[in-house]
């Protein structure tokens, strides 16, 4: 079999091995004009037909390299046109050399919105992208040496759930380039290629050819513990969000996983856990490695109730007492707040979003003095006005009800196993300093209705707005 037709074969078997492309799909072909995107152009066009997908060029111009850019982006549109096929192109925006991020690393981002873009434009199921074998040893080796897990060993995906397709991963280099020869097709090359700045150069250029030298098929043999990789990884991570869904709780962008549970787990489904957690939280796990799950590890199994890591892409991970919680960073910290309340009556508070009513009546009118905690009775003649609602202080301190001696506020919340982050938010009632009422929580003892007491103030507060 000569190279075309074993490579055509070959690309047929893997995008049928990954169910790769549906017939009706609308796929768009990005094309750079180097040699992989020009032989993945070629094969799908040959494939077109027998696949029953319609095809849409695409060329993104990085704008990197001025004197080959332009070159490039007319060497593609003419094979648009030689093919009869629609063409989309566009260069990358200038203040891209300047954002955060390696350049490649911001120029790879640049170029998969652009694909999305087309894709969304077009309506398009599917893009192709012409990673090959090679790539894939190569990321393989890059993150081996930066240390990667079994995740990352996996490399890079053939089939990716978002329509990103590959359908070259499975042939290497000197195979698409016999392929090139013999049909043949003309393509250009990427002179940043060969600049061994690039630690992916440098492995292509210098470390597998060493490598080759011990074992000739080590291409092969990378691809294969890849996929091998990627299986273990999918069963693993099935696992991982079955029991995600069923132990956790979601709320307000956090996720809560409670610890007993967590702690049990075995090592590498633990792992696992805290990475879907702080995926499903963030969305990029690109610069958490395993230095940041070992630290979540660290005070899941510590002995500290309550403490902190703060993550890449403003993750933070915290344990609250008997439960891991995963969110992102706040913007806006929460602001001290004060309320003066007059004398009976309603109170619309806006900037901590609840109604609070204050009602004074006779001791003998009150039938039954049992409610929700959002509201508390008091002995009104041991009170006068204004009162203030606001939030804690350190150094508060009360006589929670039924005790007879004053208590520190904070270790109040400590023993309710209220998270640091929560206590600023806890209203707290006062009357000339002194705290009379935790919101929600505990009246002070002092200001409770006894038998004697002869007027009772009645406060409420509106459950449905409370934010505490």
């Amino acid at each position: 079999m000569n190279a075309v037709k074993k490579t055509i074969e070959q690309v047929r078997h893997t995008i049928s091995k990954y169910n790769m492309i549906t017939p009706g799909d609308l796929v768009v072909v990005a094309v750079s004009g180097g040699p992989d995107s020009v032989c993945l152009l070629d094969i799908l066009c040959k494939l077109k037909e027998e696949l029953g997908i319609g095809i849409v060029v695409a060329h993104f111009d990085h704008g990197l390299r001025p004197d080959e850019d332009e070159h490039e982006t007319r060497f593609v549109e003419s094979m648009a046109i030689s093919f009869g096929l629609p063409f989309e192109t566009k260069s990358a925006d200038l203040g891209m050399r300047t954002e955060k991020g390696s350049l490649e690393e911001r120029a790879r981002n640049a170029r998969y919105q652009f694909l999305w873009q087309v894709s969304r434009k077009v309506s398009a199921q599917k893009i192709a992208i012409g990673h090959n074998l090679n790539d894939q040893a190569e990321t393989v080796l890059m993150r081996l040496l930066r240390g990667s897990g079994p995740s990352g060993l996996a490399g890079i995906p053939p089939n990716r759930g978002d329509g990103i397709v590959r359908p070259l991963i499975e042939v290497t280099r000197s195979e698409i380039e016999s392929y090139l020869a013999q049909r043949p097709l003309n393509y250009v090359t990427d002179s940043s290629n060969l600049r061994t700045s690039y630690l992916r150069n440098r492995i292509r250029l210098e470390l597998l050819p060493e490598l080759r030298k011990y074992q000739p098929r080590i291409v092969e043999l990378l691809g294969q513990t890849a996929e091998i990789m990627r299986g273990d990884e999918k069963w693993l991570e099935s696992n991982t969000r079955t029991w995600i869904e069923e132990q956790s709780e979601t709320e307000d962008n956090r996720i809560y996983i409670p610890l007993p549970a967590f702690t049990r787990l075995p090592d590498a489904l633990r792992n696992r856990v805290i990475r879907v957690a702080l995926r499903r939280t963030g969305g990029n796990l690109r610069r958490v490695n395993l230095r940041h799950i070992a630290a979540v590890n660290h005070i899941a199994m510590g002995e500290r109730p309550q403490a902190q890591v703060d993550l890449p892409n403003d993750l933070i991970v915290k344990r609250v007492y008997d439960r891991l919680v995963f969110t992102k960073m706040q913007s806006a910290q929460i602001e001290d707040f004060r309320h003066f309340l007059g004398g009976p009556g309603t109170y619309e508070l806006e900037t901590l979003r609840y109604t609070v009513s204050l009602k004074e009546m006779e001791n003998r009118e009150l039938p039954d003095m049992k409610g929700s905690p959002w509201t508390a009775f008091f002995d009104a003649d041991r009170i006068n006005y204004p009162l203030v609602i606001r939030n804690f202080r350190e150094g508060d301190r009360f006589i929670p009800f039924g005790m007879s001696g004053h208590r520190k506020l904070k270790d109040f919340f400590i023993d309710l196993k209220i998270p640091s982050e929560a206590r600023v938010r806890v209203p707290i009632m006062t009357y000339q300093n002194n705290i009379i009422w935790v919101c929600g929580l505990r009246i002070d003892d002092r200001y409770k209705v006894t038998p004697d007491t002869r007027k009772v103030l009645k406060v409420t507060f509106d459950e449905n707005m409370s934010q505490c």
